[in-house]
């Protein structure tokens, strides 16, 4: 998928620690994210993505200003 970030880049963009943004996927606070199939997926790709408009908005709805 394009236009989408992994879990280590959106930490990245808000300045945070890739658990956290787990921990917070875990409790259903967050942008929302698509979770790929593991059958057919390549050794090594994100099986979470999230796609660049929902985190647009999320960060619009939340006065969210990215750190990079």
């Amino acid at each position: 998928m394009t236009d989408a970030l992994t879990t280590e880049q959106l930490a990245a963009r808000w300045g945070l620690r890739p658990a956290t943004i787990k921990n917070q996927r875990a409790r259903g606070i967050g942008p929302q994210y698509i979770t790929m199939p593991r059958m057919g997926l390549a050794l090594g790709k994100a099986r979470v993505l999230y796609p660049l408009h929902h985190v647009l908005a999320f960060e619009e709805a939340n006065g969210i200003t990215p750190q990079s």
